[in-house]
């Protein structure tokens, strides 16, 4: 099996996951799962307009990480349901 270079070196160090980890205004903790590192960073810059930080964390089990909310953006139903701008 031949190693794939697509992407950049950091993209690779965290694997395919694009999960966004940000402490809501309200105070709550939000992690949202992305199929993709534009859709994570556009949420990202978002985010960083409301004057609030986020990290990319490399993998998230909401079985057993901790947060207040979690969101899999991969889901139409997810994306559908989630408005960022009640979390910013």
């Amino acid at each position: 099996m031949e190693e794939s270079t697509t992407g950049n070196s950091a993209e690779r160090a965290l694997g395919d996951k694009f999960v966004l980890s940000f402490l809501a205004a309200s105070g709550f903790q939000v992690v949202l799962e992305f199929g993709n590192a534009q859709a994570m960073e556009e949420d990202g810059k978002k985010i960083e307009a409301a004057g609030l930080s986020w990290k990319r964390i490399p993998q998230f089990n909401p079985k057993f990480d901790h947060a207040d909310l979690y969101m899999d953006m991969r889901s139409a139903v997810c994306r559908a349901q989630f408005d960022l701008e009640d979390w910013i």
